[in-house]
């Protein structure tokens, strides 16, 4: 009987810090997602993993190159960010990591750019419902951290897929000469990101 009662309070306390966490992971992810959707990197942060410094730069790098680039690249970006639509597919819990399942319409920037590169044409395509968009399934895994539900883990855009979509756009809007000093001033940046400066 009483190892009984001791298997069962070893196990309400190991479950304690998944239970007591503020939001549950599916609404952290909703909350992080929405502010990466919107811009809101800052907020962004609130939602990750002190453990975790991949997200990090990923979040981190996308600031940078909405910074160095003209304000018509990162129209395009903010247009493609804001179109992205998620839906969260599954939500598993097991003790204090959570696994969540995420299906993503994600413009499609290539067919969109061989269309138009201008991003008041991108806009009203979105607005239309006629941007070419395409399927993605990603994967974040969550931990407990500090009495809430943190993002430890990210499968699907890298930092390194976002540098080659931001150069790929800088050539097809703006031409080679500024996509090579933009790629450059990202490759500097990714180095130092590396460094840890």
């Amino acid at each position: 009987m009483r190892k009984t009662i001791s298997i069962l309070f070893i196990s309400i306390i190991v479950l304690t810090g998944a239970c007591y966490a503020k939001d549950s992971p599916k609404v952290v992810i909703e909350k992080y997602l929405d502010a990466v959707r919107n811009n809101e990197y800052d907020k962004a942060y609130s939602f990750i993993s002190k453990t975790d410094t991949t997200i990090i730069d990923w979040l981190e790098l996308i600031k940078y190159i909405k910074k160095i680039t003209p304000p018509k690249l990162t129209k395009v970006i903010d247009l493609a960010h804001r179109a992205v639509r998620q839906e969260i597919v599954s939500t598993s819990v097991g003790g204090n990591t959570s696994i969540v399942k995420i299906h993503s319409r994600i413009p499609d920037m290539e067919e969109t750019l061989k269309v138009t590169q201008n991003p008041e044409d991108i806009k009203a395509l979105l607005d239309r419902g006629e941007l070419p968009m395409k399927e993605r399934f990603g994967e974040c895994t969550l931990v407990v951290e500090d009495d809430a539900w943190k993002i430890s883990k990210v499968k699907g855009i890298s930092s390194d897929q976002a540098a080659e979509l931001a150069t790929d756009f800088a050539e097809r809007i703006l031409g080679k000469d500024e996509a090579k000093r933009i790629s450059r001033e990202i490759s500097e940046f990714a180095k130092k990101q590396e460094k840890g400066v």
